[in-house]
């Protein structure tokens, strides 16, 4: 397979209303949907929580899915068709003069549902298409998509295969454990990738994913994980922390890592990840 002939695609969800690996629908029958959605929707169109992530999916996510050395791929973004015209306008623009987004508003739907729906749309064919997944307040190397599409081609071969990119930067923005953490965490969320001829990448918990395919993990880089209060996964004390292996990343290795990864972070992204405190010693 000659790697230029693959193809790539990434999804964001960006207050999406749809079944998931979120918690709030997990082992609930059809029939609750309804009333879980119209309860989800006012979470997630909070305007404090769309400020924030408007935020984060501008300088984080997409200014470093815009920004990388392989530009070959496209970035899925699914959002709610139920999005207050105000934040769908500041989502529509955010996202105009990126060539590779594809932003689509729709109802309620399970989000492998959506992938397929929209790939078949643009011509992408799924069993072909190497998928990954990337959250609205994250954000990956600017040599993801590349050492992506090399490790792609190195397993061809394989009809179902799974790419982990381990090393990660994970910013507690807020709260009594508020730092920057370094974390080697295989097949955390941020970056995840599979090829499968018939699932999607939400189809599988992330964790998951070196159980049930032929997997690869590349620690050339990390990625940046952001997380502040309001995110599905719950703030953790201290302990928990260190017994998931986080240990607090020295201001060498972040400045290290903006040099040669995120060096198109602009002040305001590097603000949002926390880095600023860290740079100038508070």
């Amino acid at each position: 397979m000659n790697d230029r002939d693959i193809s790539i695609l990434g999804v964001c969800r960006f207050s999406m209303l749809g079944r998931g690996d979120w918690k709030a629908y997990r082992n609930q029958p059809d029939d609750a949907l309804q009333a879980i959605y119209a309860r989800q929707a006012l979470g997630l169109f909070a305007r404090e929580r769309l400020d924030a992530r408007l935020d984060t999916f501008r300088h984080l996510t997409l200014r470093s899915l815009a920004s990388q050395t392989d530009a070959d791929f496209r970035l899925l973004v699914v959002s709610s068709d139920r999005m207050p015209a105000e934040y769908r306008a500041r989502l529509e623009e955010t996202c105009r003069g990126v060539d590779q987004v594809v932003l689509r508003f729709l109802p309620p739907i399970h989000v492998s549902d959506a992938i397929a729906q929209v790939a078949a749309e643009i011509g992408l064919h799924l069993p072909d298409t190497v998928q990954f997944r990337l959250d609205d307040d994250d954000c990956v190397a600017r040599d993801y998509v590349r050492r992506l599409r090399r490790h792609a081609a190195s397993l061809w071969r394989n009809a179902h295969f799974a790419v982990s990119f381990p090393s990660i930067f994970y910013c507690v923005t807020d709260g009594p454990t508020e730092g920057i953490y370094d974390w080697f965490s295989p097949f955390f969320s941020a970056g995840a990738a599979i090829r499968h001829s018939s699932r999607t990448i939400f189809d599988y918990g992330h964790y998951a994913i070196p159980t049930r395919l032929v997997a690869v993990t590349d620690p050339h880089f990390p990625n940046i994980v952001t997380h502040r209060g309001d995110n599905d996964t719950p703030r953790h004390a201290p302990e928990i922390l260190r017994k998931r292996g986080m240990r607090p990343a020295t201001r060498a290795e972040v400045e290290r890592a903006l040099e040669r990864h995120f060096d198109y972070l602009t002040p305001e992204g590097i603000a949002l990840c926390g880095f600023d405190r860290m740079l100038a010693g508070i």
